[in-house]
């Protein structure tokens, strides 16, 4: 890459925090409740709340580590792209119900909904406050680190410098506008996103010819030695629904994406955030449209940077992360810089989501589980001390413990299915569902997300799927058993008619 393409991506990147930046510190004014600042309820249209939800799922590693399974391990991880339709499928499920919970009580935070379906339960809410708080812990250190990472790379700067200078203005926009702030920026992140999408996937199939000549070239080209040294193996085993990786982890991959999408933070607080109720098919309709286009670019650029591969064009990557780069690299300057720009982004955005998530979970949602009284004026204020310290915390042990940050990392998506399946999906779908149920269900969640972050236990299920897969199948088991054995949880009128809706 040459240094006038460079200072071109590296100018474009820097625009795009810049504006993200205005629009949070622009976004203050509007955060003047402890309402608005915590959840942003009931404020934005569905375009925004389409957009920002969208973002804060499609993280970098949608746009890089996605492309670089498919590039590796074959077809199975291309059906990530349908989890665009789960957005639609959630908001047809449960967006009506948790819309619903803001008109019969003031709700900003996850913990709120907890406390009206539950009858404030501080056991469910603390427990549930911790589980979730791990995940998102875990994907901000992990955006942190790609972000960091990426733009390192570009300037020849130390990672931790580019932590601190493109995430210390992050924190510091979002810590001052809170959810408000947040969801805007992560709808103009979400744009660019969607704008890399488009172009990338319109230049595949006027390069490549489509998908047909793709196939044909991966097919038959056997193994490829390049210049490099490198080999990449070729074969039709590549296309096939599995791939090349074990039926168990591939049907995982499919299954995870597409239901867990269901229980995410990101896509649970976006639906009380739309201002009216009326708006909430166009928001899903807006989610799912997006996802499915950055979606289908990680699949469109994992097949080009194949079909560069197998028809001698590059050499055979060394990582399977690059197979978005390679296809940019191959397109030019143009396409350079949205993919930049677009991997970028996505970081930012997942980024602020989890932190702002992850500040309220422990200021607002876990102190008052543990009796501890904020008055309300005072709230803001200690979420914002508690976003800057979890901000720099989490920019610190990203750069320097890569270890911890791909263990959190690779965890994250399962960890948040298992702690918000029991208490928001099962509890606002299944009237039967109690408080011992879920208690019981979210305690076995706990127990067997925290065994493999032990030191030294080297805990794991005797099961060739992976662990947050049985987990996340375990607490809603237990749900189920613990509720049908137990008397039934009696509901308030207004509770009631959410769960009829």
């Amino acid at each position: 890459m040459t240094h006038t393409t460079v200072l071109i991506i590296v100018f474009f990147c820097a625009l795009m925090i810049a504006v993200s930046f205005g629009i949070g510190v622009w976004a203050k004014k509007k955060a003047t409740t402890a309402q608005a600042y915590f959840g942003g309820t009931a404020m934005f249209g569905p375009l925004a709340v389409g957009l920002s939800s969208m973002a804060g799922i499609a993280s970098a590693f949608a746009l890089v580590g996605v492309p670089g399974i498919i590039y590796t391990s074959g077809n199975a991880m291309a059906f990530w792209m349908l989890s665009g339709a789960a957005f639609a499928m959630s908001y047809i499920i449960l967006g009506k119900k948790v819309r619903a919970m803001a008109e019969i009580a003031p709700i900003s935070s996850l913990g709120d909904i907890c406390d009206v379906r539950f009858n404030n339960n501080h056991v469910i809410k603390a427990l549930m406050s911790i589980i979730i708080c791990l995940g998102c812990v875990g994907y901000l250190a992990a955006q942190i680190s790609a972000g960091s990472t990426l733009i390192a790379q570009l300037v020849d700067i130390p990672p931790i410098v580019a932590g601190f200078l493109i995430f210390g203005l992050l924190t510091v926009y979002t810590a001052l506008s809170g959810e408000v702030g947040g969801l805007l920026s992560q709808a103009f992140q979400g744009f660019i996103m969607v704008l890399a999408g488009l172009v990338l996937i319109i230049a595949f199939f006027v390069v490549t010819g489509g998908f047909g000549p793709v196939l044909e070239a991966v097919s038959a080209a056997g193994e490829v030695t390049g210049s490099n040294g490198v080999t990449k193996v070729m074969s039709a085993g590549l296309l096939d629904a599995w791939g090349t990786m074990p039926g168990g982890i591939s049907l995982t991959w499919m299954l995870i994406p597409i239901l867990g999408c269901v229980g995410q933070p990101q896509c649970l607080t976006r639906m009380y955030a739309v201002k009216s109720p009326r708006d909430l098919p166009k928001a899903g309709l807006v989610t799912a449209v997006t996802h499915t286009i950055v979606g289908f670019l990680a699949v469109v650029a994992a097949y080009a940077a194949l079909w560069l591969v197998a028809t001698g064009t590059i050499d055979p990557l060394v990582a399977g992360d690059q197979a978005i780069y390679a296809f940019a690299d191959y397109l030019g300057i143009w396409a350079q810089v949205l993919v930049y720009a677009a991997v970028l982004a996505a970081a930012l955005s997942s980024a602020s989501m989890f932190l702002t998530s992850s500040s309220t979970l422990i200021s607002k949602d876990l102190t008052s589980a543990l009796g501890i009284k904020i008055a309300p004026e005072k709230q803001i204020k200690v979420s914002r001390i508690f976003m800057f310290a979890l901000g720099a915390v989490a920019i610190v042990v990203s750069i320097y413990s890569s270890e911890m940050v791909a263990l959190l990392g690779t965890f994250g998506w399962g960890t948040l299915v298992s702690g918000t399946f029991p208490v928001f999906v099962m509890g606002l779908l299944w009237e039967r569902c109690n408080e011992k149920g879920v208690m019981c269900g979210l305690i076995v969640s706990f127990v067997f997300n925290i065994l493999p972050l032990v030191p030294g236990l080297g805990f794991a299920f005797p099961s060739a799927l992976p662990g947050y897969f049985i987990t996340s199948a375990l607490a809603i088991a237990v749900t189920v058993a613990v509720s049908l054995a137990t008397p039934k949880q009696k509901l308030s009128p207004k509770m009631d008619a959410v769960m009829k809706l």
